[in-house]
């Protein structure tokens, strides 16, 4: 198997109920934290190649901004493999990580994330494992939304440097908010999943 790639193919939940205004920059600098490399179009659609040690973490680091701007959320499919042909544009790009990104998506329905690879041992357990994790953030407010995707920017920041980067009084609303968002679970669950992966590739 040859360098093994990874593809996320999304839309934003809700969008018509934004100005396009108020989250299409908050998505353009999701996409940008991990990639130059990416396409929105369709006015809601986006597709991005992610670093494939942390392309789980870009979900949730997307899906944090996103979850920013009330009431929207994201829907993603995240698509690994091999890539046979690179476009400037990833859209007209080609390869097995373009299809299996595009099948994962086109397979969501009420779930938010779900996970396509060649390997099927790890698709299984991830996708359910994320299932429950996307069910844990659907809980999340502005304010959780906020924290957690600061946590994911600066993963090596304490809370009180956190809570002077999110404007927060104090450094016990951070610790609030991260417990309340059940951080460390996902976090647990972005780790293992990813810890798998790199396991097959």
């Amino acid at each position: 198997m040859g360098e093994i790639y990874a593809i996320l193919t999304g839309d934003i939940v809700g969008s018509r109920k934004a100005d396009i205004q108020r989250w299409l920059p908050v998505l353009e600098e999701s996409l940008k934290h991990y990639s130059n490399n990416f396409d929105i179009f369709r006015g809601d659609s986006f597709q991005v190649s992610v670093p494939i040690d942390r392309c789980i973490e870009a979900i949730f680091l997307i899906k944090s901004n996103i979850r920013t701007v009330e009431p929207l959320d994201v829907r993603i499919g995240l698509g690994i493999g091999e890539i046979s042909y690179w476009d400037e544009h990833i859209k007209n790009s080609s390869g097995e990580a373009l299809i299996n990104s595009g099948e994962a998506f086109d397979t969501l329905d009420k779930n938010l994330i779900y996970v396509l690879s060649p390997w099927a041992d790890w698709d299984e357990p991830t996708n359910i494992m994320l299932q429950l994790a996307t069910e844990l953030a659907k809980r999340w407010t502005v304010n959780m939304a906020q924290t957690v995707s600061a946590q994911i920017k600066n993963p090596q920041a304490n809370q009180n440097e956190l809570a002077r980067l999110l404007n927060r009084k104090y450094q016990s609303q951070v610790s609030t908010e991260l417990g309340n968002a059940n951080w460390q679970k996902i976090k647990m669950t972005i780790d293992y999943c990813t810890k798998e992966l790199f396991k097959r590739c």
